[in-house]
This record gives structure tokens, C-alpha cells and sequence, in this order.
């Protein structure tokens, strides 16, 4: 979760733009990863899409979807 500095309240979501700047990755790489997240049953619960423009992904929830990239990479070496 990110802490918003203007009135010290908890984030829990993000747009792409957001998760982008928060976690450095480029918006081609998060579309990416949205895809993916969708397919998987365990982390399509972190997307949440109330229209066809809006997105919000759960800050966790992609934390957790990274942590699990970077530990079926490391169980492949």
C-alpha cells in the first residue's frame, strides 16, 4: 500500500500511470503483466475494471504478482 503525503490516507489501488511511476516499469510491461494477471486465477482479483476506460490494480496485488515472476525465474536457474 502507498501513503499519500497530502492527507497521510492509505492507498490501495492505482491507475496504470501510477502502478507505472511506483514500481518503474514501462506501460508496455504493465500491459503485460495486466494480461497475464487476468489469465491467472490467483491475481485477476487485483484488477478491478468498472469500464472500458478505467483500470485500478491493487498495489499489492502486482507487489505479489512481481515476487511471484521473480520466484518462478529463479526456480527455472
Amino acid at each position: 500500500m502507498a501513503i499519500n503525503e497530502e492527507n497521510n490516507s492509505v492507498k490501495k489501488y492505482g491507475n496504470k500511470q501510477e502502478i507505472c511511476e511506483f514500481f518503474g516499469v514501462s506501460l508496455g510491461t504493465l500491459s503485460n503483466d495486466l494480461t497475464k494477471m487476468r489469465r491467472d486465477p490467483n491475481f485477476k482479483d487485483c484488477i478491478l475494471q468498472p469500464s472500458h476506460g478505467r483500470v485500478y490494480i491493487s498495489i499489492i496485488g502486482y507487489e505479489r504478482y512481481l515476487k511471484f515472476c521473480s520466484e518462478s525465474l529463479k526456480k527455472r536457474y
